[in-house]
């Protein structure tokens, strides 16, 4: 019996048979290429992840900012005063004139509070009594309006204070930052009364800071941290529209800065006294008013940032005090923008906040006698 054989096609393979598999070059040249796939996907999958991550910590790192910003301001709005109308003699009266032991201070720390103590507080700070309801003691945690001095600040000092007293001592290491301090002072230990109810006369004449400085040289202070990496605090007084159409032979000028030519607002003094302008004496009259209007403006940095350069970071305080910055209130805007451009120069990713604050309890009058 005759057999036939299979017929070759070109390659030299049998016709019935099958395709062969691929040679070991391409094999490897197949798995370098998956390998160079996979290296790159990692790599994008991993600077994403980074990105990701540094963009999650700007973001909380500013929301804790506005958050800070959004209480502050609410709660200032809740100053008070609670002023009247009283002999301004008891022993020879002649008028009425407006009375209150409360009081309303704001300024540069350093100036109002005294450079011992406001020694590690850069830019301003405020301190005021608000209806706030915050006590310790337990009978007068119930009184919901009762009233607080508060106050916000900010300082530049170590977290060690700060921490949990069951860390070990030294662990983590110390992390020293500007913070922006709430200043909370309860109901039962409220002293502004100690100081300028303790006459009949006192609570005209009691100029002095120490119903403020004594609790913040206290133990325990009675404050905490509301925000991290805040840097600076700008507070400047300011008439509101209505006030100022009522004085509309003043300038533009005169109507943004005229309550705090130097930032400072002391409730506890008639400050026109201080003015040399006319215009001023006329109209400037803080003896126990509130400011109708507080322009807030807060910058804040990320944790970046005060990692990546501490040393103009803890030098800052003396930045703007050699720059001359925010002393003087008609420069605000110029002030601003020069501090916006020094810190873009350093790098630094920073946020600013500002608005205009109503007092609500502000009753803004001329007339101090009546």
């Amino acid at each position: 019996m005759k057999t036939s054989t299979p017929i070759e096609n070109n390659r030299g393979i049998p016709s019935g048979g099958s395709e062969s598999a691929f040679t070991l070059v391409e094999l490897m040249v197949a798995s370098a290429i998956l390998a160079m796939l996979v290296g790159l996907l990692l790599t994008m999958v991993t600077q994403t992840s980074k990105t990701w991550k540094s963009t999650s910590g700007k973001i909380e790192q500013f929301r804790d900012a506005r958050d800070a910003f959004d209480a502050m301001t609410r709660k200032l709005s809740q100053a008070t005063l609670n002023s009247y109308l009283d002999y301004d003699n008891p022993n020879n009266p002649k008028a009425y004139i407006r009375q209150s032991e409360l009081r309303f201070l704001s300024g540069p720390a350093y100036n109002i509070l005294g450079s011992t103590l406001a020694s590690n507080m850069p830019t301003m700070a405020v301190f005021f009594q608000a209806p706030a309801g915050f006590a310790t003691n337990s009978p007068d945690t119930v009184l919901q309006s009762s009233l607080n001095t508060w106050g916000y600040f900010l300082e530049y000092a170590s977290d060690t204070n700060a921490r949990p007293g069951f860390l070990p001592s030294g662990t983590p290491l110390a992390r020293s930052r500007y913070r922006l301090m709430e200043f909370m002072e309860p109901t039962e230990n409220l002293s502004v009364y100690n100081y300028t109810a303790t006459s009949s006369t006192s609570r005209s004449t009691y100029t002095n800071v120490d119903w403020i400085t004594n609790s913040l040289s206290g133990t325990p202070r009675p404050a905490h941290v509301l925000a991290e990496n805040v840097i600076a605090l700008i507070l400047l007084p300011k008439l509101s529209p209505s006030d100022w159409a009522s004085n509309s032979s003043h300038s533009n000028t005169y109507y943004a800065y005229s309550l705090a030519s130097n930032y400072v607002y002391d409730s506890s003094i008639n400050q026109n006294s201080n003015s040399a302008s006319a215009q001023d004496k006329a109209c400037l009259n803080t003896h126990n008013q509130l400011p109708p209007v507080v322009q807030v403006t807060l910058i804040a940095v990320d944790e970046t940032t005060a990692v990546r350069f501490p040393v103009p970071y803890s030098n800052l305080a003396s930045t703007f005090s050699a720059s001359n910055w925010f002393t003087n209130a008609a420069n605000f805007q110029s002030d601003l923008s020069n501090c916006q451009s020094y810190l873009s120069t350093k790098n630094f990713n920073f946020r600013v906040f500002t608005t205009d604050v109503m007092i609500r309890g502000a009753k803004w009058s001329i007339s101090q006698t009546n």
